[in-house]
């Protein structure tokens, strides 16, 4: 295929790696407009709840929106309950991160990526440590055209020492490891932006999922304590850098993510589309984008 411009050189050694079969090679041409995607305006539940939304008391939450008598609260409630099971992907508005915030992050990000490659793998991923830099993720066996960041809001992940040789297999070994934040040196004020995103972000993730509880005929706090502590929770920045094969390739192909929720946000380059499968049973949705 030749060299390969504006891209990462190390991309260059196996540009053929990244080429899609022609089923999954990206839809340029239209799509549904974006007034199709379920729009969440969380105004109504900030109204209700007031300073007490700031806090993680979720009982106390949990206690008004389950008892509440307001018609636009309740119509809210109604509203993530049909996204969930009609399209599993919302978009979320009014959410209180501020934009200044989402604009310091996406300017640290930028910063980030565009250091010099060897300057960007002094915090390189290996398997031993599973969070930092890394250029060259597979999904669904291909190569994502894509860079990406990656930290854990409580300092570190903990996983499984080792796989079994089968990874399919689901065998894994009853020790762990645990995998900790690494941060670069630079652009200045990195790490600051990051942590300060992510706590916000983390923060709404809490606000939603009761939500998405209560959708559920649950009480609002009947998750939460599944991810106050060892948690999984990760964060990460992914930069696509400019594609001179984008008919061919993907920042990242087809997939569903493993989390319970993940929250996107987009720049205003856009690019990120999503699928609509209608499931019957509401209960069997396993994974939930948020957009903001």
């Amino acid at each position: 295929m030749g060299q390969l411009g504006n891209i990462p050189s190390s991309w260059n050694t196996d540009s053929e790696a990244f080429i899609l079969v022609s089923e999954h090679r990206p839809n340029l041409g239209p799509n549904l407009e974006a007034d199709d995607i379920p729009v969440i305006n969380l105004a109504p539940f900030f109204d209700v709840i007031g300073v007490e939304a700031e806090g993680e008391n979720w009982s106390a939450i949990g206690a008004v929106v389950e008892h509440s008598k307001d018609p636009t609260l309740r119509s809210l409630v109604a509203e993530i309950g049909n996204a969930c099971a009609e399209w599993g992907f919302f978009q979320v508005v009014d959410h209180k991160i501020s934009p200044e915030l989402l604009r310091k992050v996406m300017e640290a990000a930028k910063g980030f990526f565009s250091l010099p490659l060897e300057e960007k793998k002094k915090v390189g991923r290996s398997f031993e440590r599973s969070l930092g830099y890394n250029d060259s993720e597979l999904t669904k066996n291909a190569r994502d055209w894509k860079e990406v960041f990656d930290w854990a809001p409580q300092g570190y992940v903990e996983l499984p020492e080792s796989v079994d040789s089968d990874y399919r297999s689901g065998r894994y070994s009853n020790t762990t490891l645990k995998s900790y934040n690494q941060w670069p040196a630079k652009p200045d004020g990195f790490r600051e932006a990051c942590e300060t995103y992510t706590e916000a972000v983390v923060h709404l993730s809490g606000l939603l999922l009761g939500l998405i509880s209560v959708s559920l005929g649950l009480p609002y706090d009947v998750l939460h304590h599944y991810f106050d502590k060892d948690n999984t929770i990760q964060a990460r920045l992914n930069h696509y850098p400019h594609c001179p094969l984008a008919d061919l390739v993907c920042g990242v192909n087809r997939h569903v993510d493993s989390g319970a929720l993940t929250v996107l946000a987009q720049d205003s380059v856009g690019g990120l589309q999503v699928q609509n499968v209608v499931l019957k049973d509401v209960s069997r949705y396993s994974q939930l984008f948020l957009f903001c």
